[in-house]
């Protein structure tokens, strides 16, 4: 059986539990919980969990590199897994996106988003991307205090209503492919 990876983006430790950075996280997570992922051994850059979803396996990775070197795990799990680039979801924050706001793409730039960055720096660049809204960024904020600033309780609980569809989203990408996820789920 071949092996289906999603990549959530996001830094590790209590300091940044909740920070709007780890969006990729928490929508890896949902995904692990809602499909009873299984732990697996130990990767040296990254907590990896295997789901079965739809008859596919699925290794849901996140990184332990912090969000400027998350192509160093991905790497790995290429590697490990004989993953093509045809066969990776990432899940990553976007300060350009309204909050919560979900784009599904092929393909692309990083955007200015040092996860992406490093991942096209290490990894074959054709992977697909869910881009999750945690802007508008504030006037007068800088990007850095604005992305590793925590979600206020109004914010989280709006990013928690929408990680279901997040998760349903990603379900969509892995049976039906992008094109269908796309139609379906990007928000106007």
């Amino acid at each position: 059986m071949s092996v289906n990876l999603l990549l959530g983006i996001g830094n590790i430790g209590e300091k940044y539990a909740g920070t709007r950075h780890n969006a990729g996280f928490m929508i890896a997570r949902k995904f692990v919980e809602k499909h009873n992922g299984q732990s697996v051994k130990k990767f040296k850059h990254s907590q990896v969990w295997e789901c079965e979803v739809l008859g596919k396996k699925i290794a849901v990775c996140q990184p332990n590199t912090y969000v400027n070197l998350s192509g160093i795990a991905a790497k790995e799990l290429f590697e490990f897994y004989s993953i093509t680039e045809e066969n990776m979801l990432v899940a990553v924050d976007d300060f350009n996106l309204n909050l919560a706001t979900m784009r599904f793409r092929q393909n692309g730039s990083d955007g200015g988003h040092n996860g992406l960055k490093s991942l096209l720096e290490n990894c074959p660049k054709n992977f697909a991307r869910l881009r999750f809204g945690i802007g508008p960024l504030p006037k007068e904020t800088s990007i850095i205090d604005f992305v590793l600033g925590k979600f206020s309780e109004e914010e989280l609980k709006v990013v928690n209503e929408k990680l279901e569809m997040a998760v349903e989203a990603i379900e969509s990408y892995f049976e039906f492919g992008i094109a269908v996820t796309m139609n379906k789920y990007n928000s106007k």
